[in-house]
């Protein structure tokens, strides 16, 4: 597997499957030996490669393939090289389509520089697109490749692709690809191929273990706890136009803002500093401060101040576009004289085209290796900023990075405090923090918390037999298939050793057990694991408030059931009777 990686800050965001020793061979076999290391590779996005006719295939049900190693449609992205997609026509869209359906993601595989597919692309719509070696490395030593470069990345933005370089091999292609806008890629330079076999290793490759995956974990929304959807906050300007006045305080406001942010751990009022404090220093007409969320590949507005910039309320710009965006990606303070003539400026939407003459400094807020977000600040007038001006400006926006990285951090590992390290799920920590604020919620709207607890039968066996790393494999397969069974927003928690709890919210005994059901059987259906020994769970299904007062009471009314299913032979659901005069309805 070759780790894909967001080059400027080094954070892996996906897997590519490499067929080893070549794909002349089984290509179903191939297939699934990638689609194995969903186990490792999760939550990261796995791409594997669609060989040979197998896209064509009849009797092959990719969804199938995924469940066999309980992997989560989401998981997965299918690579389908351009000559199988160019020249299919309509069953390759039927194919596709169904495979979107399902739930999977799609990986185009170009050509060169994929010119003679735009349309193709474009009708496709794949998530990802791979650039393959050979063409990536002309970026460096042709005009034309870098030309090529450029309008690939305005396309890919328009279609809300992901661009995937292939083959970054040394420091100038990543520098050469990151300045064109090109954020995404693999190669020696990056990481070389991880291979967990001994007797697939070749020359470069690295043998790692699956500790190897837990040590490095990837940048996914789900599982970092950073999804964007913080609101943007718009501040008032401060009415100083004296630049001379203003900068008399600079040193004090500086000390100031450094003594406010060291003891801050929220993003929101670390922001809400920086939009404060820096007006006093630095008048302007205008400020922005943006958020880099590199899942999507986008710059996202956080604090807003000044009658035309607060149109960017609820707009995401392509990282790629515009000053911002090309400042960003040469990662150093940049002073525009004039925004109307620099070759990658672009109008603010519903600002029309007719724009006065205004400068503009762009700070990349930059902590470390991480580019966090950037910091934008307009004044009417050509060359209207200073070097001093500059100056100031980078050095509050590099006090406001390193604290907005601490937050970030501070969050990162307030999430893992709440992570059970093995499977990824909630751990009890978590319920024991949570659970009172959920039974409240639960009982001020007067909905239902579905709670089934799950017990994996026969389970000391499997340590016995394959010993703990098999036991270990095995816990980390069925958290894949209880996230996969159970809806966005239900938890799931390793309540202990082979133990598993789930919370559905707002569902009734009705759905519960329909829920449990489908658990069971998924588990059930599953291949074996060793010498023939299958993974089932005996389930008890309870509701709260219907079966107890408090949250705890509901879980031992569950685990009371879950024993009832142990002894009732095992492999089997079993829900804790309705009290006398309880409404059994409810949904999921």
């Amino acid at each position: 597997m070759l780790p894909v990686f967001n080059i400027p800050d080094r954070a892996i965001i996906a897997y590519e499957a490499i067929p080893r020793p070549s794909a002349s061979g089984d290509h179903l076999s191939v297939v699934r030996s990638a689609l194995a290391a969903v186990r490792h590779t999760t939550p990261a996005v796995l791409l594997v490669p669609m060989l040979g006719d197998l896209l064509h295939a009849a009797g092959i049900d990719p969804a199938d393939l995924a469940a066999e190693h309980g992997a989560k449609p989401s998981d997965i992205a299918w690579i389908i090289s351009s000559d199988a997609a160019c020249g299919a026509g309509r069953s390759i869209d039927d194919r596709v389509a169904k495979l979107r359906t399902a739930g999977f993601m799609i990986a185009f595989e170009a050509s060169g520089w994929a010119s003679e597919c735009h349309d193709r692309i474009a009708a496709l719509r794949p998530d990802f697109l791979l650039l393959n070696g050979p063409v990536v490395a002309q970026v460096t030593r042709s005009e034309v490749a870098g030309a090529e470069l450029a309008g690939l990345n305005s396309f890919g933005a328009r279609l809300d692709v992901c661009l995937v370089a292939r083959g970054v091999d040394d420091a100038t292609i990543a520098n050469a690809l990151t300045t064109s806008g090109l954020q995404h890629g693999s190669g020696a330079y990056l990481s070389p191929p991880l291979v967990l076999a001994d007797d697939l290793a070749i020359a470069g490759d690295a043998v790692v273990g699956p500790s190897w995956f837990r040590q490095h974990e990837p940048r996914t929304l789900a599982t970092r706890g950073r999804s964007i959807v913080a609101p943007t906050k718009v501040v008032s300007l401060a009415t100083s136009t004296s630049a001379e006045a203003a900068s008399d305080g600079f040193a004090q406001t500086l000390g100031e803002a450094a003594r406010v942010l060291q003891a801050e751990h929220d993003p929101d009022r670390i922001l809400g500093v920086l939009g404060d404090l820096l007006q006093r220093v630095l008048p302007m007409t205008g400020l922005a401060i943006f958020e880099a969320d590199w899942e999507r590949d986008c710059l996202i507005p956080r604090v807003l101040a000044g009658s035309e910039v607060v149109k960017l309320r609820d707009l995401h710009f392509p990282m790629s576009g515009g000053i911002t965006g090309w400042a960003l990606a040469r990662g150093v303070p940049y002073n525009c004289g004039d925004t109307t003539t620099h070759p990658a400026a672009s109008t603010i939407p519903g600002t029309g085209g007719d724009q006065s003459p205004e400068s503009l400094l762009v700070i990349p807020l930059i902590a470390g290796d991480h580019r966090i977000g950037v910091l934008d600040v307009w004044r009417s007038g050509i060359d209207s900023f200073s070097d001093r001006d500059l100056e100031h400006c980078a050095l509050f926006a590099h006090v406001t990075a390193a604290a907005w990285n601490n937050a970030q951090l501070y969050r990162e590992l307030e999430a893992r405090v709440h992570t059970d390290a093995l499977t990824g799920l909630r751990n009890t920590r978590w319920l024991d923090e949570t659970a009172p604020q959920e039974t409240a919620r639960c009982l001020r709207s007067g909905s239902n918390i579905g709670v089934l607890l799950l017990d994996l039968d026969y389970f000391k066996q499997i340590n016995d037999t394959g010993g703990h790393a098999a036991g270990d494999r095995v816990l980390r397969e069925v958290a894949l298939v209880l996230r996969s069974v159970v809806r966005t927003g239900d938890d799931v928690v390793r309540f202990g050793g082979e133990e598993f709890l789930v919370m559905l919210h707002d569902s009734g005994p009705g759905g519960a057990l329909r829920v449990a059901e489908e658990i069971r059987a998924t588990l059930a259906a599953r291949k074996p694991v060793l010498n023939g020994m299958r993974v089932t769970a005996s389930i008890g299904v309870a509701v709260f408030p219907m079966h107890g007062a408090t949250l705890d009471d509901v879980i031992r009314a569950a685990d009371l059931a879950m024993y009832e299913a142990k002894a009732g032979g095992r492999d089997r659901v079993v829900p804790v009777p309705a009290p006398m005069g309880a409404t059994a309805a409810g949904s999921r």
